[in-house]
């Protein structure tokens, strides 16, 4: 078994930055936020990404 495994720290500890905390990756402990309205509409993700190149290669004004 390994014994130098350390458990991220509680969330509380983190400070307030206004977002939701959803979670804490393991092993680092870094803290991982809902994404905003904002991030979602600017395509934070490969697919919404791709669907804005797609639009925008096809000529759409407001593809970005």
């Amino acid at each position: 078994m390994n014994t130098d495994i350390v458990a991220p720290a509680p969330a509380d500890t983190y400070p307030d930055t206004g977002r939701t905390l959803v979670a804490v990756a393991w092993p680092t402990g870094r803290p991982i936020y809902a994404y905003t309205a904002e991030e979602i509409a600017d395509g934070v993700d490969v697919y919404t990404r791709r669907l804005k190149a797609a639009a925008a290669e096809a000529g759409a004004a407001d593809a970005r």
